[in-house]
């Protein structure tokens, strides 16, 4: 039984508390908003249980510590992640984007074991401690002792941690997906069921086409086809979904464009590769965004 400390109880970070509760691991939470009990339901089964809301006057190092802010939220978190990892901790950042290491590495003391991971989970936060995981719940993770340790402790739960040769493949085919539908879904303030329009669905694959030429220059081993596979995959049900970006500015909250948008008009920057369809979208996006 291991001490796990979650920085960020929305949906994907109930889904993997629950997960790592289901698998026999004392669950703590670090959140504004306190909730006693977790109550997660995945297909095919339910996790209910008493959860330690932690104050930061209480904090002390964790042995494993999940991050699963939005990435926007990341220097918010900051004070937490000072007070819960320390000397061998090892740090799982549960985002969206390719930067992981790069975002939090700044903000957590030496000895600090980050593990990246590209999370693939369908989730929806209903309530404080309550979501609701609608597929399967998948994390993927690079090679190394830290890796082998966070994926040992979902052991016998309902998700699945993948050690993987190459994450950053893995990253950018999450990106390509985030960086197109999302960006697609905040303009048009609709979720996946606008992909359905011939219309759009062109602009899908030529802003993919865009990003993967970013992603192999970056090192990442996309196949060609990749926009088109991920467009059948989302543009059709029987359950579409509601990207987590559109949710939140339909809500008029701010959004995590500069990890899934802003990302790709930057490192396309640094090869010389032209993305002018990425650069419309990434631009109403952040003009969009409240304040």
């Amino acid at each position: 039984m291991t001490d796990i400390a979650v920085i960020g109880p929305g949906a994907i970070g109930c889904a993997f508390a629950a997960a790592a509760a289901q698998a026999g691991h004392d669950v703590s939470i670090a959140s504004r908003t306190p909730f006693a009990m977790l109550d997660v339901t995945y297909p095919g089964g339910r996790v209910q249980g008493a959860v330690r809301v932690l104050s930061l006057a209480e904090a002390r190092p964790f042995p494993v510590v999940m991050l699963a802010t939005k990435a926007h939220q990341t220097a918010d978190a900051a004070p937490w992640l000072k007070a819960l990892c320390g000397q061998g901790t090892v740090l799982a950042v549960l985002q969206n984007g390719v930067e992981h290491v790069a975002r939090v590495q700044p903000l957590v003391p030496r000895g600090v074991e980050i593990v990246p991971a590209m999370v693939a989970c369908p989730s929806d936060r209903t309530a404080p401690g309550v979501a609701h995981v609608t597929g399967p719940a998948r994390l993927d993770i690079p090679q190394g002792a830290a890796s082998v340790r966070f994926r040992g402790v979902f052991e016998g739960s309902f998700a699945e941690v993948r050690i993987v040769e190459d994450w950053l493949t893995s990253a950018w085919g999450k990106l390509v997906l985030n960086a197109v539908g999302g960006g697609i879904g905040v303009l048009t303030r609709k979720g996946n069921e606008v992909l359905q329009d011939e219309g759009i669905a062109r602009l899908y694959r030529a802003l993919a086409a865009e990003v993967v030429a970013v992603a192999r220059a970056e090192g990442a081993k996309l196949p060609e086809d990749i926009g088109e596979r991920l467009y059948a995959m989302i543009s059709r049900g029987p359950h579409l979904h509601t990207p987590s970006i559109v949710v939140d500015r339909l809500n008029g909250q701010p959004t995590e464009w500069v990890a899934r948008n802003e990302v790709v008009l930057r490192l396309a920057a640094k090869h010389g590769i032209a993305v002018p369809l990425n650069e419309v979208v990434c631009t109403l996006i952040r003009a969009g965004e409240p304040g």
